[in-house]
């Protein structure tokens, strides 16, 4: 389960995302679906410990919150909080079960970082040729 994650700048991506909506722009097929303006933003969510827990969450597979705090040693609400963050993200699901229980499920657990000044100038043309319209 590997995650394609691009690297541009917020204005291109504001671009692709707006020539997207209006029909100028359709993604590649293997274009990445997550955007960060930096490898800094990405390595904040994506650090060593985090994708430690992604892994260990697919390897695992923890049935309950309290489950994966007893497999971490991690505190619930610190894993709690991770794991909001990592939803937000698209990188995690967290499926509710009976009663309040949330089972985490990894999404993802490899990815891949995409830098590419191919879609960067595409967008650039994209976003240029409908200024020019």
């Amino acid at each position: 389960m590997k995650a394609r994650i691009g690297i541009m700048p917020e204005e291109l991506i504001r671009k692709r995302l707006l020539a997207m909506a209006q029909g100028l722009y359709t993604p590649g097929a293997d274009e990445p679906l997550v955007w960060y303006t930096s490898l800094n933003a990405v390595s904040q969510v994506l650090c060593p410990e985090n994708i430690r827990l992604l892994r260990l969450i697919d390897s695992e597979k923890p049935q309950t919150m309290t489950e994966l705090a007893r497999l971490t040693g991690r505190a619930k609400s610190n894993l709690s909080h991770t794991l909001k963050s990592l939803r937000d993200k698209g990188f995690v699901r967290l499926e509710r079960q009976s009663g309040n229980t949330l089972k985490p499920v990894a999404l993802f657990t490899d990815f891949e970082i995409i830098s590419s000044s191919e879609i960067e100038n595409e967008i650039r043309r994209v976003a240029q040729d409908r200024e020019v319209a």
